[in-house]
């Protein structure tokens, strides 16, 4: 297991748990944060034992948004054009290819601790949660594409009001905006989350990146005729994969598919290429 000095990793069963752990900055994104949540979303993406991830925090915030330091850095520091380009933790690129992560929101999410998260595929938020898209206080404006995606989650108004306004939002203001999906307890914020995590780690990881990928995909498509061909081309496509042909011989003799059974999955796939096989 990999050994991180702001992060705690953590399996339970197909789910792979990240925690932010640095709870005396309140989660501050630093860049070693950021470079070792990439890396450890890689490993989990790499590993076929893990069909879903788990992102947490440690303390009273989920992640309190950038490191303060790197603004004034970034302030008294000339500027020298392009700005270097080092993969992020929230690119949409990457994690819209990443396998599907449940944000469990523990405590504070403000700033790119709000914005990142905008980015999972679900989120499930403590009670004890606060959310704030803090920018407009501070004198900034939103990152990591929020003004576009924000609005798609909450509605143009609302998250309006939200970038204007820097204000702090309760849990229950998140959950009857549509910021988060569903509220427990701060104790049951983690089972909830890899309970969630594992009932989505259970189908196929091919079938589960491929349904990512047309999201994303349809999300930022202008023409509904492409969106309409992608759909029936990969639809097609799909009920023809090995993980159909699988789900259907399960159904046909009443158990649950084999679809993380790699031996039984490579037989299958014999079985299929034979001549005349269906």
């Amino acid at each position: 297991m990999t050994t991180y000095e702001q992060l705690e990793v953590e399996r339970i069963g197909r789910v792979q748990v990240i925690r932010f752990n640095n709870p005396d900055r309140m989660n501050a994104l630093s860049p070693t944060m950021s470079r070792e949540f990439v890396e450890a979303i890689e490993l989990a993406n790499d590993d076929p034992e893990v069909g879903a991830i788990v992102s947490t925090g440690n303390g009273r915030a989920y992640c309190s948004g950038a490191d303060i330091g790197r603004f004034e850095e970034r302030q008294s520091s000339p500027e020298t054009g392009q700005p270097e380009r080092r993969r992020s933790a929230w690119d949409p690129d990457f994690l819209s290819a990443s396998k599907p992560i449940v944000g469990a929101i523990n405590g504070v999410a403000a700033g790119a601790g709000l914005t990142g998260p905008l980015h999972f595929d679900t989120l499930v938020a403590s009670t004890e949660a606060r959310f704030s898209m803090r920018f407009a206080a501070i004198g900034m404006t939103p990152e990591l594409e929020s003004t576009w995606l924000l609005p798609k989650i909450v509605g143009l108004h609302r998250a309006n009001e939200m970038m204007l306004t820097g204000r702090v939002y309760s849990a229950a203001d998140a959950l009857e905006l549509g910021l988060v999906h569903r509220l427990v307890e701060p104790e049951d914020l983690l089972p909830e989350a890899v309970t969630l995590a594992a009932e989505i780690a259970a189908n196929s990881d091919t079938t589960l990146r491929q349904i990512k990928r047309l999201v994303w995909q349809d999300l930022v498509e202008h023409d509904f005729g492409t969106t309409r061909r992608r759909s029936s081309e990969v639809f097609r496509a799909s009920v023809r994969s090995l993980e159909a042909r699988e789900a259907t011989r399960a159904f046909r003799e009443k158990r649950p598919p084999k679809y993380h059974d790699a031996a039984y999955m490579a037989e299958l796939a014999a079985e299929v290429d034979e001549p005349g096989a269906n």
